[in-house]
């Protein structure tokens, strides 16, 4: 959380919106040895053309390009640069040297014995602090906080160049250089207090001034916080001793002598579900001190000496009395208060957010400051709906139960974000259509009272397939749904199975339970297996296997259950179960994966189209598609594959591919679906123009490119050096480990016509990630080196199932003390596996902004 008062607002204003002055700026040292004829230093610019001479008074010398040198451009600085280096004539006395790079500037000289030296004045004064201005995040679980500390220099406003960066002292002892105008301070003991100084440098390592003392101390959290209206109806006007919070003052005692304390209220303005604002409405102008009271919990009633109500969000108070540390207050609306002071906003949303400062009235050098902030709920909400499900050929009939509240007015439809309903509709099902099918959906419903309160959303993620009448939510989707049938004419083969000896036999020896499991194997040239359904071992409690050369797949029992039910009793009494696996010719995968560029694609393993249905006596077939429980598949494997770049994939009849992934063991890929359709494996291999086989990150991203973990910046670029925002990393983690979320992103800037805003919930769901505060995720802002780092191990130790192995480190990174706290054992835990192997020097540069080749190659190490 961060919070930036009105007069930092106003200075920073003032730097941003200052002139663009057109003038061209260099600066210099360079000197020039009589005796020998030597010339040597070094020029900064903000022009590329920079020519020099030195001038006596009467004859001008110029300089040489070859004796300037190259001029050469730094990115990180964002300032052309020159390295003067080679030989005039001796014998020279110049009194001027004459730089030019845009205009001309003059730079007077110095002589000692033969050298004369040119050097620009150095010019950089000390930065002021923000004195008023504290960011900070409060790491609850360690008692610990991080502080982050601005700065700002008028010679940003008067446009001064030859500023380098910034040297950081805390507590008199150098911390480290930084180019930006804030550094943040980690892993802070509650309530210690640090000085802080900081000083410009230029190019030429010339440092300014130190900045006057910052004496910031590090914020407390009050663990145990009530906001007593949550909950409560919108647009209700609280009422004499209606309550606002209730709080123990600090989550740990002080000794502290303390002159008082004073009470910050911040009532931040709802968000309705489109993200407009809802304020509170609070009527300043009828707010008194008499209005407050605060409670104790032995009933003492403490005066607010002295109140505040300002920009519609803040209340202060301040009071006199020294507050018990082990005590709990309730702040409440006094029984003199009218009950016009304070409304809810007018919405029905989870999305409010409350914070409450506590801080003590004992000067800037003993003052302590307490902080809580959480999000609460404003109205009523119904239940998420159940049994959603979606199915169709090119189009969905989206169904689902009828939800039981009294209040209820309707539900809402989203398709891939978009809302389909502009108003509640009273029904229970929804045709969506013109869809492609074998392209996966996102379907989500809601249900809404009749105050405008929505439930959490129900969700699926549905793949429409032409000629089953249904669609399924795909691998690792997210609901249920009825079995699909359709009636179709087919031939029955024989009752009986050719093992894969070649041997016929009867079905009566070969379906038998062991085990729970009842295992049939067939011939090679099988591509059909016709099983009866009066038999005793086809049940819910028996998983049928069927087995061949190059494949088999273990259908749960339950599965089997399914099928039955999807015709009557009366059919089902001579049907046959029919499990179906047509090989798919190269020429068909060909046809199908022939679509991208710099790709070969090649059939690396086996290809199947599989079937699963009910043929009745009278030559039908109901084919069921979307399964109950998972079917397992094993796939064999070519020898030879590369294993980084191979795969099983689903292919649509569309030509998309939709990685499934698998478990390679014995030659086999082993994997889990929820469908049943074409699946083959194939080897992957994408190039990019832009990433040579020589590349470091070559293999890293061209196996997660195979997983459709990445994608290209284009069809034919990667852009490896382009920088990895944390909505992008996130997403990189949900697709690694194919996580799904339950419910929409709790982050309001998290909106959910993102694209990222799925995945941002599922990892947020996990634990993996965490926001900027409880509202704010960032989803925009680029991702440093050592969050990454953070986001990976907890994607570890998720998806593992273990703890985090820090400890201490064979061979501790030479920046190790650049490392945050809060990073710091993430990263000890990533070295001592080997995903992290740190810079030359074995540095992590951990505020260094990562790089999409970075974050790919660390994403393959899970």
């Amino acid at each position: 959380m961060r919070k930036i008062s009105a007069s930092v607002a106003l200075v920073m204003l003032l730097i941003l919106t200052a002139p663009v002055l057109t003038y061209a700026a260099s600066i210099l040292d360079v000197y020039y040895d009589a005796a020998t004829g030597r010339i040597s230093g070094v020029i900064y610019s903000d022009k590329r053309d920079i020519s020099l001479s030195l001038d006596n008074g009467r004859e001008e010398y110029p300089v040489s390009p070859e004796v300037l040198g190259e001029v050469q451009y730094s990115d990180t600085a964002h300032v052309f640069w020159a390295e003067v280096n080679g030989q005039l004539a001796a014998g020279l006395n110049p009194g001027i040297l004459k730089i030019r790079a845009g205009d001309e500037k003059q730079v007077p000289v110095r002589v000692t014995d033969t050298v004369y030296s040119f050097n620009t004045p150095f010019s950089l004064r000390a930065p002021v602090f923000y004195n008023d201005l504290l960011a900070y995040n409060i790491v609850k679980d360690k008692h610990k906080s991080d502080i982050d500390v601005d700065w700002y220099s008028m010679d940003d406003y008067e446009m001064v160049f030859g500023r380098s960066h910034y040297n950081v002292y805390i507590d008199g002892v150098f911390y480290k250089s930084t180019m930006k105008r804030y550094i943040q301070l980690t892993d802070l003991p509650y309530h210690s207090q640090h000085n802080v100084q900081v000083t410009a440098v230029d190019w030429f390592g010339n440092e300014s001034e130190k900045s006057s003392l910052f004496l910031p101390h590090a914020p407390g959290y009050m663990d145990d916080v009530k906001v007593l209206f949550s909950g409560r109806k919108g647009g209700t006007a609280l009422q004499p001793l209606d309550g606002l919070v209730s709080f123990r003052p600090y989550s740990e005692s002080l000794s502290i002598n303390n002159q008082g304390y004073r009470l910050q209220l911040y009532l931040t303005d709802a968000f309705t579900y489109d993200y407009v604002r809802a304020p509170y409405t609070i009527n300043e102008s009828q707010l008194s001190a008499s209005d407050f009271e605060l409670v104790k919990d032995d009933g003492t009633v403490i005066p607010v000496q002295s109140f505040r109500a300002w920009k519609g969000t803040t209340i202060t108070f301040e009071f006199s009395d020294v507050l018990d540390s082990d005590a709990y207050y309730t702040l409440r609306l006094s029984a003199t208060a009218t009950g016009d002071e304070i409304a809810l906003p007018l919405v029905n949303t989870r999305q409010v957010n409350v914070s409450l400062f506590l801080t003590t009235n004992d000067g800037d050098e003993g003052r302590y400051f307490f902080h809580f902030n959480d999000d609460i709920s404003i109205g009523t909400f119904p239940n998420t709906p159940t049994n959603l499900a979606a199915s169709g050929d090119g189009k969905f009939n989206v169904t689902w139960d009828s939800n039981k509240e009294v209040d209820l007015v309707g539900y809402l439809v989203w398709l891939d974000g978009k809302l389909l309903t502009e108003s509640p509709i009273q029904k229970t099902n929804y045709s969506i259509e013109g869809l492609t099918n074998g392209k996966k959906y996102h379907v989500n419903v809601a249900a809404v009272n009749k105050d405008g309160g929505r439930s959490l959303q129900a969700y699926i993620f549905p793949v429409p397939l032409a000629s089953t009448g249904t669609s399924n939510p795909g691998p690792g989707g997210g609901g249920g749904g009825a079995p699909a049938v359709t009636d179709t004419t087919t031939t029955a083969p024989v009752l009986s199975v050719v093992d894969k000896a070649g041997v016929t036999k009867s079905l009566n020896t070969v379906l038998k339970s062991e085990n729970n499991m009842v295992t049939v194997s067939v011939a090679t040239d099988v591509k059909q297996l016709l099983l009866p359904v009066a038999t005793d071992v086809i049940n819910k409690d028996n998983a049928l296997i069927v087995t061949k050369d190059d494949v088999s797949l273990q259908i749960p029992g339950s599965v089997l259950e399914q099928l039955k039910g999807s015709i009557s009793a009366d059919q089902l009494k001579n049907a046959r179960i029919s499990v179906g696996f047509t090989p798919i010719s190269t020429e068909d995968i060909a046809k199908i994966t022939g679509k991208s560029a710099n790709t070969i694609i090649t059939v690396a393993g086996v290809a199947y189209d599989f079937t699963l249905s009910l043929l009745t006596a009278d030559g039908k077939e109901t084919k069921l598609t979307q399964f109950n429980a998972p079917i397992t598949l094993k796939l064999k494997v070519n020898e030879g594959s590369n294993s980084k770049l191979t795969g099983v994939y689903y292919l649509s009849e569309k030509g998309e591919l939709q990685y499934i992934g698998g478990q390679l063991d014995n030659g086999y890929l082993t994997v889990v679906i929820s469908h049943f359709s074409k699946y083959a494996v194939l080897q992957y291999d994408k190039s990019f123009s832009d990433v040579p086989s020589t590349h470091w990150a070559s293999q890293a991203i061209k196996s997660m490119v195979a997983q459709q973990v990445v994608t290209g910046t284009s069809d034919t670029t990667f852009s490896p050096n382009q920088q990895v925002t944390r909505a992008e990393f996130a997403a990189f983690i949900a697709r690694k480990l194919n996580l799904k979320a339950t419910g929409a992103s709790r982050f309001a800037d998290v909106a959910s016509s993102k694209w990222y805003a799925d995945e941002v919930a599922a990892v947020t769901e996990a634990g993996i990630v965490s926001g900027q505060s409880e509202a704010k995720f960032a989803p925009e802002r680029t991702i440093s080196r050592q969050e990454m780092v953070v986001m990976l191990m907890k994607a570890y130790v998720y998806k593992n199932n273990t703890t985090l192995n820090a400890g201490e480190s064979d061979r501790p990174f030479a920046d190790g003390s650049d490392i945050a706290g809060w990073a710091k054992p993430y990263a000890t835990a990533a070295q001592k596996l080997g995903f992290l192997q740190g810079s030359s020097g074995n540095k992590l540069e951990p505020h260094k902004n990562a790089t999409r080749a970075e974050a790919v190659q660390l994403i393959s190490k899970l």
